[in-house]
């Protein structure tokens, strides 16, 4: 039902433009051939980095207990029953409902517009981002070998052994939170309407990804707040910094020349 609603939000405010008529996508500088062979290229590290885990996982944590903070809010919202159900609902929303919503909701925005081309391109440059960030991620887990919740207060969640000292930073929530970050930057850029409604209904639900993770006993509060930041930052720079508008293409917001005067462009 939760995934339902949120289909149904991207698929509104992606046919939202067609009914205006609204001008084509903002063009984005990029190159496809380059950008699909980091994004593969990444991807490809991060799979590896998972296939081999058992090999590089450190086997003794380096961070072991938690500071009073951690303990006190990982006691508050840990799930004592029914950890493994918040562990599925986490993987359901961050791999899932997030991704999909984003890739509907740019498709369907680029279509309304006459570009259909546009929004794979920009699925393609979200990709890109997120596969930054897991990379990100899977490094500083392997450096940092935090000792998981579940495995510091002793329970038994049906992990393997090499996941036991991964937890920092927080996977799930940096991964959910780069996607929505380089969605909301990619449709903002390319001047798609309902970025505000996007921003709102994905960033939520990224927060609801953090807090499963926690009451899954996966991770700490620091530990999803660092992910939340990595995956947010990244998610903004790389489309803002690689991708933006190209020289003498309208950006919404913009202080252009006009004839008599300086015209504001949306």
């Amino acid at each position: 039902m939760r995934f339902s609603r949120t289909i149904a939000l991207a698929l509104v405010l992606g046919i939202a433009p067609a009914a205006r008529g609204a001008e084509p996508p903002v063009p984005l500088r990029y190159d496809l051939a380059l950008d699909a062979s980091i994004a593969g290229g990444v991807m490809l590290t991060s799979v590896l980095f998972q296939v081999f885990q058992s090999e590089m996982a450190p086997s003794k944590c380096h961070w072991c207990a938690p500071g009073g903070i951690d303990a006190s809010v990982r006691n508050a919202l840990v799930w004592d029953d029914r950890f493994r159900t918040a562990d599925v609902l986490s993987s359901v929303d961050a791999l899932g409902v997030i991704p999909a919503s984003a890739v509907v909701y740019l498709v369907l925005s680029a279509h309304g517009r006459g570009d259909t081309r546009a929004g794979f391109v920009d699925s393609l440059l979200a990709v890109e981002a997120a596969s930054v960030a897991l990379l990100m991620n899977q490094t500083l887990k392997l450096l940092v070998a935090r000792q998981r919740p579940y495995a510091y207060y002793g329970r038994d969640v049906g992990a393997s052994a090499n996941e036991a000292n991964l937890s920092f930073p927080g996977g799930h929530t940096s991964f959910a939170f780069s996607v929505v970050a380089a969605t909301v930057t990619l449709a903002s850029m390319r001047g798609y309407s309902g970025t505000a409604a996007v921003a709102g209904v994905g960033f939520a639900l990224a927060a609801g990804v953090a807090y499963l993770r926690m009451a899954a006993d996966q991770h700490y509060l620091s530990d999803v707040l660092v992910g939340a930041v990595i995956g947010g930052l990244t998610g903004w720079a790389i489309p803002r910094f690689f991708h933006s508008p190209e020289a003498g293409a309208p950006q919404p917001g913009a202080l252009r020349f006009a004839p008599g005067g300086l015209a504001i462009a949306f």
